[in-house]
């Protein structure tokens, strides 16, 4: 990991195995890279639910992903935060590319209600009357 530039001693692994410690963003980047794994793999997830978990799958760090999608840093760590998603029209199709994200994980991944498609009828529900034809 030391090449990687993220340097950790022997007791701090071990304190990773037992759970005692969680890696930062920089560790777990690294200890994807050196394992040849991915992120989630380490993280334990079947799949990202969260903004915060879709990043981490993608090793960015915050800095760099808000850097990437045009965003201040600041406000998109209260996103994060608050499981929310304040970005205008240009920094949530960037984030959608960047994070290889549909609009629908987003809305999932970030707690809001997903919206019809425009021009997609809903289907409605059939209606069942009492005493029809014999």
């Amino acid at each position: 990991m030391n090449a990687y530039g993220v340097g950790v001693d022997i007791s701090m692994v071990h304190a990773w195995e037992a759970g005692e410690y969680r890696p930062t963003e920089d560790e777990l980047f690294a200890l994807a890279d050196v394992l040849w794994c991915r992120t989630k793999d380490l993280m334990g997830i079947e799949s990202p639910r969260t903004l915060t978990e879709h990043r981490l799958v993608r090793q960015f760090s915050r800095d760099r992903l808000a850097r990437s999608i045009g965003m201040d840093t600041a406000q998109y760590e209260r996103d994060e935060e608050t499981n929310s998603w304040s970005g205008d029209g240009r920094q949530t199709t960037a984030l959608l590319r960047v994070l290889d994200l549909t609009p629908l994980r987003l809305a999932q991944a970030t707690g809001q209600p997903v919206a019809p498609r425009p021009g997609i009828p809903r289907q409605s529900r059939p209606t069942w009357s009492r005493g029809g034809s014999r």
